[in-house]
């Protein structure tokens, strides 16, 4: 076991079960709470270590710690922003969706790219076939509406921002549950997102390693990643947060900033979204028609987008982050089919 950091109330470690993954571990240090009146905590280690898969204990909003609203943060919006043209809802309380054109591209970063990471590779061209995404994130407004129709069984706990914040704290298994009661509702095929088909829609046509380009010096106005705001409002995590404020020192409400090119808001930053695939450690013998990869280690699943506690190293298109599907520190996305 490492040792990676300490907080006030809690010790955060790495340690290797006996398949040799890495998975960071809470111990709770035994005292009352520390308040002050600030936010003081420090969320697990993020980003994809070693072959790619990572637990994450929790985020700071969950260690234990008092996280009162920086009075620095914009206040949350009553409705999301108008969605793009072209958008549609299925049902009054479904995600907003926008179709996302058939296309090709090369899924993976290429070996010069900065931050790049093994798994990231061999770097393959993919066909996708057209389908619609969210436009957003999946809110805690919508998970509730499922929750009140009975459509979903699992309530997530108490805890941070949530109204038109993306949801978090759902299990795989859990977004089946949702993406299940829109198809009743609705008639249509809802689902997550394939892996290709999440990355497709992240890149919207660009190539570089990220939808704005391959510098993080944009990224307060296109992604919540770990920034200054980020850094005043949980505190040092051992990590460097980029030079910017985009006033939001923890999740930020669906669509706050710039879409990409396909009106997809998001698809960097704020929460990692869950998506269909299995794990393996690389892309040798990947799907290349855009479809989910159902063979390999299963029990993980492949989550993509880094959230607003990631550098700006893990906030690129490219980037895998696995997990079991039993963790509950995740947001998601839904995709349906098109007739």
């Amino acid at each position: 076991m490492r040792f990676h950091t300490i907080t006030t109330n809690s010790i955060y470690a790495v340690a290797y079960d006996e398949l040799g993954i890495n998975q960071v571990v809470r111990l709770d240090i035994d005292r009352e709470p520390f308040r002050d009146g600030a936010a003081t905590g420090a969320g697990a280690p993020g980003g994809p270590q070693g072959d790619g898969v990572v637990s994450y204990a929790g985020e700071a909003e969950g260690a234990g710690h008092d996280v009162s609203a920086n009075a620095s943060e914009a206040p949350e919006p009553e409705s999301v922003p108008t969605p793009p043209e072209g958008a549609f809802q299925d049902c009054a309380a479904c995600p907003w969706m926008i179709e996302v054109p058939a296309g090709s591209f090369l899924m993976g970063s290429p070996e010069s790219e900065e931050g790049r990471q093994e798994n990231e590779g061999p770097r393959h061209r993919v066909e996708v076939a057209a389908f619609a995404a969210g436009v957003y994130e999946v809110t805690f407004d919508e998970w509730e509406a499922c929750l009140a129709a009975g459509g979903c069984s699992y309530a997530p706990p108490e805890v941070g921002p949530r109204g038109l914040t993306p949801v978090m704290w759902v299990e795989w298994e859990h977004t089946r549950e949702y993406t299940a009661w829109l198809s009743r509702e609705t008639g249509e095929e809802y689902r997550l997102l394939t892996e290709a088909e999440w990355e497709y829609a992240a890149r919207a046509g660009s190539t570089t390693a990220r939808y704005w380009g391959d510098s993080d010096r944009d990224q307060c106005r296109h992604a919540n990643g770990y920034d200054l705001a980020g850094h005043d409002t949980i505190g040092n995590l051992y990590r460097q947060p980029v030079a910017c404020d985009d006033g939001h020192g923890r999740r930020a409400p669906v669509g706050s900033y710039q879409p990409n090119a396909f009106g997809l808001y998001d698809m960097l930053g704020n929460v990692l979204e869950w998506t269909r695939d299995c794990w393996n450690g690389s892309y040798e013998g990947a799907p290349v028609d855009g479809t989910a990869w159902e063979s390999g280690r299963c029990d993980i699943r492949v989550a993509r987008g880094g959230h607003y506690l990631d550098e700006s190293r893990y906030l690129r298109s490219s980037v895998r982050v696995a997990t079991d599907i039993a963790n509950q520190q995740f947001g998601f996305r839904v995709a349906r089919d098109l007739r």
